[in-house]
């Protein structure tokens, strides 16, 4: 189930113009939105069945956030600070935000319950404005997913997703027991489970959850078994055989760049030269022309 949770906003003054330009995406079990807000007065207030953590990026002349009607902030500086806000509990509050554009990025996660790695987060207590810059990176990459500047794939969507799970984690310090339960690889007949799924499905976008599932594991404990038996995390692994056989078709065959790009699992020819380039350090077009093919590539 997708979580339907997002941040409720109210405008103090209903017949001022509409403030907002807000994009949002959703994945199997978390959704995530970006906000830019015009300058004016605004109340809010955040409570679901999923968990939130949000990046602010703004300064408000006035205003006061509170959690759980309790723990309360006028703090006006708001930018790079970060909220989290566990299932069960809520954020509310007012802001006005004067002679500039605020953002907020913000996700709502809610993984499964059967997966007890993930399950963690609901223990991690409510933070109003706190600073984390492993968690204020992997949110800003999350944000390029949004905006379309970054790489719009849903296994790297997932594995951010994860990531912000497990920093959380690490952030509250939790000291369990079942962080040391998943140190090993994965089996050789595992292995060529995952390998031979991604190679009859390259030209798909492929889920950490359903290369999880495929080995009977969780998405914590497949990603780490995994990149301990591989060296790369499986996100990483399915992009490296993406542009694997890209490279191969560029260099034996005449389809388009274009054709190409769909052919192994890309949206469109930018994302694959963007990531073609990143990984082999030229563009595709270039890749043709010095290995010896001259047909249709642009």
């Amino acid at each position: 189930m997708r979580p339907v949770a997002k941040i409720e906003w109210h405008r103090q003054h209903p017949d001022a113009h509409d403030p907002f330009l807000v994009k949002r995406m959703s994945w199997s079990w978390f959704s995530a939105e970006v906000v830019r807000i015009q300058p004016t007065e605004l109340g809010y207030r955040v409570k679901g069945d999923a968990t939130y953590l949000a990046l602010h990026d703004f300064v408000r002349s006035d205003g006061e956030t509170t959690i759980n009607g309790g723990s309360r902030s006028t703090l006006t500086d708001v930018r790079g600070k970060l909220t989290f806000v566990p299932v069960g509990s809520s954020v509310e509050g007012w802001n006005n935000f004067k002679s500039r554009v605020s953002s907020v990025v913000a996700v709502h996660l809610a993984p499964p319950a059967s997966d007890h790695y993930a399950g963690d987060i609901s223990d991690i207590p409510p933070s109003l404005y706190f600073e984390n810059s492993k968690l204020k990176a992997t949110l800003q990459k999350l944000q390029s997913v949004l905006d379309g500047s970054g790489i719009n794939d849903h296994a790297y969507a997932e594995t951010l997703g994860l990531l912000l799970l497990w920093e959380l984690r690490h952030a509250a310090d939790l000291k369990r027991p079942q962080l040391n339960q998943a140190r090993g690889g994965l089996t050789a007949l595992q292995l060529r489970w995952i390998k031979d799924f991604v190679h009859s499905h390259i030209s798909r976008g492929i889920g950490i959850s359903e290369l999880a599932s495929l080995v009977g594991l969780s998405q914590f404990h497949f990603i780490r078994a995994f990149k301990h038996s591989v060296g790369l995390s499986p996100y990483q692994y399915v992009l490296s055989e993406r542009i694997g056989v890209a490279r191969e078709m560029l260099s034996k065959s005449d389809l388009s760049i274009d054709d190409v790009a769909l052919a192994v699992g890309f949206r469109d020819a930018s994302q694959l030269n963007r990531v073609f380039r990143k990984l082999i350090g030229v563009t595709p077009t270039a890749f043709r022309r010095e290995n010896g093919f001259n047909g249709l590539g642009r």
